[in-house]
């Protein structure tokens, strides 16, 4: 599997690295090890079953990949308390039309219930009707 540049420094040492939702969803993509950002932008999950199999291929292990995040123990949901995850009001999806600011915007702690709900009302555009779901998310164990 070729590693992408990073699309925000232009370096070329990438790494994959592991992302625990607070859920407990387990989601893989590229590092930059240079600017410590995720490589893509806008951000690609690489879907599990893919991953596997190229790491197998280097005689390595899925389980072996670094957590570079784990949000299952953190903050409560700011609306119910639940455990949240970090949510962004600029969405990662619209990094084209804010360009690198979208991470400066405000952000909240949202369960996965209110963040689907404030994405259903904010940016209906994102979410994927038939399934319920937020564009692009993966919600493999």
């Amino acid at each position: 599997m070729k590693h992408p540049i990073c699309s925000h420094c232009g370096a070329e040492d990438v790494r994959m690295r592991k992302q625990i939702t607070s859920s407990g969803s387990i989601q893989y993509a590229w590092m930059c090890v240079v600017c410590n950002r995720w490589a893509e932008n806008p951000m690609k999950w690489i879907p599990h079953d893919r991953l596997k199999k190229a790491l197998e291929r280097q005689g390595k292990k899925i389980e072996d990949v670094p957590v570079i995040e784990d949000y299952s123990t953190l903050t409560p949901c700011v609306i119910c308390g639940n455990p949240g995850e970090f949510h962004h009001w600029a969405p990662q999806a619209y990094a084209k039309d804010f360009g690198d600011d979208w991470v400066k915007y405000p952000c909240a702690y949202l369960c996965l219930k209110h963040h689907q709900l404030w994405h259903r009302i904010i940016t209906p555009e994102l979410v994927n009707h038939d399934k319920n779901k937020i564009v692009g998310e993966n919600n493999e164990h």
